[in-house]
């Protein structure tokens, strides 16, 4: 154990750092490096290939010595196609060590009865198994005890249930008149609770309406208690049973190797003595003797959480409660934090309950010591938890409202429950255990085909848990249910693959299975889909509005005035969206479609590219442009002629692009040849033009005397907004060039567009691109 503690440090180092570097792999590009660098490429195979052997080698060594098969990784894309063997070889491992830390740490020696119980039991030797656990869901490892009861269990009966009851002790109501059908049309046929007048007209004993102190138990470890497996020991049991004035009751129920469920042990306690009876006897329904004490008002019956417990002890003994206390409602009325049997053990009791046996599977005989220990403990103390909670219900009612009363009360709607049987409708999914109840607990989104599919296998895998006398979920479990409706396998290999693992219950069904799912598939092609089907519970329900039975929404009929709905073949709001279609082929990509594509996607006006452009288009101005301003016909000098290798640039090359007049040493204007005769022609205003600067300065300061003088007329005659007309229904003004005053639409903001257009951007000369040629 020293050892273990470094190397398991190591080991977890070692994982965290490889799942670091796993993580920083996934969020780099590895195809861009790839193709960046053929080293790279090369190196990455080269850890792949070593990755995938390695991974090989490591599933092989797992499934060594065990049925389970490794799959074989070629390469990446192996790995996609074989991840349900690679999973199902991780769950066989985590099996593995799930068994061996039960088996370190002592709950497979406490839970298993050992080897020399067994062979003292059978007088026989036997080769030592594993104890089966509720988990196990394949092939039970026990016989079926179902199989010897005087008895057996009929699944295929879908008939209203009929109390087991062959005589009734403490009656009221004779038994003749309690095992009548009762048919009112409005549900189906059912026999009354046999009991449900005495329940109702039952008077508690005056201890139940007082305070006292608490009874305290007997020492548990210088106890024991009594097995009852004979007709003998339960003759010499319930005679001690008649003479108690309060008892504690509790079962224990198998419901995995069986359709209904078994209860497989009951445990009583008085305030002297334990028993644990044997419910798995062929003579099991020879029990209806506890009736005697059972349906007695005067003996209470202590139970925790008797809900399920009330159901059963119908179904499988004939056995009927009169004159329960339930703890679990005596906990709900304190306002307890938690309402548990191991809560209330921990706190009136100060025992920490042992939960290890909870899910164990109670069929085992003979029964260890560790788990008949649990049974006996869990009515061992309830009577000493029922004193305590009894008076905290007393001192803590008030002359409105006695908390001791409501306890009964509740007590008694659970001694009413009656059993029926879980029989369903294949075609609407109503009743327990219905494909109804289970698409509504767990939304799914089924089309039409997966739809008829899901239904067809949950009403497949009914009818083979009742032939097998299994529960459905050895099987197959609910969430492959779903996933075998939204696969669909229409050939063994994905069905196969679907059910991973499968039990030897569907493999020997393999092929009816895939018959039930092809000719669902076909039939749900032209059927509805679950949304169709699906009506939401209302959360308050009107006195006159729409009927719930058993979750699903019945519309009134006409005579209650109500409109009949029907659903609509398109959404108003969605549109086409939500019809079931197949994504339509992507066109080849090209540069042409795929602009045309965005300008259909984003159909944007085209923008004008200056203020005056849309100036021009709108029609928002009537000033005229100004006439451009005389030019010399020459614009500038050519160059004389010159040295071939004299250096020039080709901006001094192409001349200026307006017309310069350059002033000469002396004063006088300088042009060249060529334009002599016409600057001799120009008027003299032309020639004695300032400068371009000055003229700009001028054309500024011009403007801007023009600007304040509006300002000052706005602001010496302010705008009247209380008299001007609307904008909104103004007419067009005339346009501009005689058209038709329709083909222009009125423009709101054409005087905005009126405004300075401010300097034109100038491009300035970028140093180092001047170019430098000779001759």
């Amino acid at each position: 154990m020293e050892e273990f503690v470094p190397f398991q440090e190591r080991v977890t180092s070692k994982l965290v750092q490889t799942t670091r570097t796993v993580g920083q792999l996934a969020a780099e590009d590895l195809n861009f490096h790839r193709t960046s660098s053929a080293e790279i490429a090369d190196s990455l195979d080269e850890q792949s290939a070593r990755l995938l052997s390695l991974t090989s080698s490591l599933l092989k060594v797992a499934t060594a010595g065990t049925d389970v098969r490794a799959p074989a990784l070629h390469n990446e894309e192996s790995i996609e196609d074989n991840w349900r063997g690679v999973v199902d070889v991780i769950d066989s491992l985590l099996e593995k060590a799930d068994a061996c830390l039960d088996e370190f740490t002592g709950v497979i020696k406490k839970l298993s009865p050992s080897q020399q119980e067994q062979n003292a039991a059978l007088g026989k030797k036997q080769a030592p198994s594993k104890f089966p656990s509720i988990y196990d869901y394949g092939p039970s490892k026990i016989p079926k005890p179902q199989l010897q009861f005087d008895r057996a269990p009929d699944n295929t009966d879908v008939s209203p249930f009929r109390p087991l009851l062959k005589t009734k002790p403490h009656a009221i109501v004779p038994l003749e008149e309690s095992l009548q059908l009762v048919d009112s049309g409005t549900q189906p046929p059912f026999y009354k609770h046999p009991y449900e007048v005495e329940i109702r007209n039952s008077k508690y004993p005056p201890s139940t309406y007082t305070v006292s102190p608490p009874i305290e138990y007997q020492p548990f470890e210088s106890t024991t208690a009594t097995f009852v497996d004979t007709l003998e020991g339960l003759s010499d049991m319930l005679a001690e049973l008649k003479s108690a004035k309060e008892i504690a009751i509790d079962l224990e129920h198998h419901d995995v190797h069986s359709y209904h469920g078994l209860v497989s042990l009951m445990q009583i306690s008085t305030r002297e003595k334990d028993w644990v009876v044997d419910t798995l006897k062929p003579w099991r329904e020879e029990l209806q003797q506890l009736n005697d004490v059972f349906a007695d008002p005067n003996i209470l019956k202590v139970l925790h959480g008797s809900s399920m417990d009330i159901i059963w002890l119908q179904r499988d003994l004939g056995l009927y409660v009169v004159g329960m206390f339930d703890t679990y409602h005596a906990s709900s009325a304190l306002n307890l934090p938690k309402k548990s049997l191991k809560f209330l053990l921990e706190k009136f009791v100060n025992l920490k309950a042992d939960k290890r046996y909870q899910m164990a599977d109670w069929r085992v005989r003979p029964l260890p010591s560790g788990m008949f220990d649990y049974a006996r403990s869990d009515t061992h103390y309830l009577l000493y938890i029922y004193d305590h909670l009894r008076n905290e219900l007393i001192r803590n009612s008030t002359p409105d409202q006695s908390l001791i009363d409501y306890v009964l009360e509740q007590s008694k709607t659970e001694a009413l429950q009656r059993y029926e049987r879980p029989v369903y409708d294949a075609e609407t999914g109503q009743g327990p255990g219905g494909w109804y109840d289970y698409l509504s607990r767990n939304p799914a989104v089924l089309s039409k085909e997966q739809f008829a599919v899901f239904k067809a296998v949950h009403q497949w895998r009914d009818q083979v848990a009742r032939a097998e006398d299994e529960g459905v979920q050895c099987v197959f479990p609910k969430h492959v249910l779903f996933r075998l409706a939204q696969a669909m396998p229409l050939d063994l290999g994905t069905l196969f693959r679907t059910l991973s693992p499968v039990t030897p219950i569907v493999k020997d069904r393999a092929s009816d299975l895939l018959e039930v799912i092809k000719n669902a598939k076909i039939a749900g092609a032209t059927g509805p889909e679950w949304r169709d089907v699906y009506r939401p519970k209302p959360t308050k329900q009107a006195p006159d509005a729409v009927h719930v039975e058993q979750g699903l929404l019945t519309p009134p009929g006409p005579k209650e005035g109500f409109p009949a709905a029907s659903r609509c073949e398109v959404s108003q709001f969605w549109g086409s969206a939500l019809d079931h279609r197949e994504p339509p082929t992507p066109p080849e990509y090209s540069v042409v479609a795929s602009a045309e594509a965005l300008r259909l996607s984003l159909p944007l006006p085209p923008m004008p590219m200056t203020v005056s452009e849309a100036r021009d288009k709108l029609g928002g101005s009537t000033t005229t442009k100004p006439a451009p301003p005389p030019t010399s016909a020459a614009s500038s000098a050519t160059p004389k002629d010159k040295d071939n290798n004299e250096i020039f640039t080709v901006k001094e090359m192409g001349g200026s692009r307006k017309r310069k007049i350059s002033q000469a040493d002396n004063g006088e204007t300088s042009q060249s040849p060529e334009s002599d005769s016409d600057v001799s022609t120009q008027p003299d205003t032309v020639a004695q033009q300032p400068p371009k600067k000055q003229r700009q300065k001028k054309d500024k300061s011009t403007q801007l005397s023009q600007s304040q003088g509006k300002a000052r007329d706005q602001d010496t005659v302010p705008f009247d907004y209380s008299t001007a007309e609307s904008v909104l229904h103004a007419q067009p003004s005339e346009p501009a060039g005689g058209l038709p005053s329709r083909t222009r639409p009125f423009n709101p903001y054409a005087k905005a567009l009126d405004a300075p257009q401010g300097v034109r951007k100038q491009k300035k000369e970028t140093a180092g691109r001047t170019m430098t040629f000779r001759k």
